[in-house]
């Protein structure tokens, strides 16, 4: 049994660092992203949302994926919801949930991200 436990620990372990590992492989400041709806787009900084950990946008970053657009389209397929629901609509959407929540660290509204 311990050493199942110290075999679980390691693999969390090493998981970590690589998943740690990616992320400073981050693309750089100034990437574009479309919401594949009306307003701008959205200029991203990668830089300034280090500190959140890869995995609270990238949900399938243990799958190698990275890229948004991969699953979320303009419009919702199967299972996954739009590209502007999944940043935006309210108790879901990653963007929305950091910026527009009561307790957000910084509240924006939408023109601070949508500028063109």
């Amino acid at each position: 049994m311990k050493k199942l436990v110290l075999f679980l620990a390691a693999v969390v372990f090493c998981a970590g660092v690589g998943l740690r590992a990616a992320a400073t492989d981050a693309p750089a400041d100034g990437l574009k992203v479309t919401n594949f709806g009306k307003k701008g787009v959205v200029t991203f900084d990668h830089s300034k949302h280090k500190d959140s950990g890869c995995e609270t946008c990238h949900h399938n970053a243990s799958e190698g994926k990275y890229k948004c657009g991969e699953c979320h389209k303009a419009k919702a397929q199967g299972d996954a919801p739009s590209f502007k629901d999944a940043a935006h609509k309210r108790n879901m959407g990653k963007c929305w949930s950091c910026h527009r929540a009561k307790d957000a660290k910084k509240k924006l509204k939408c023109r601070d991200c949508h500028k063109g």
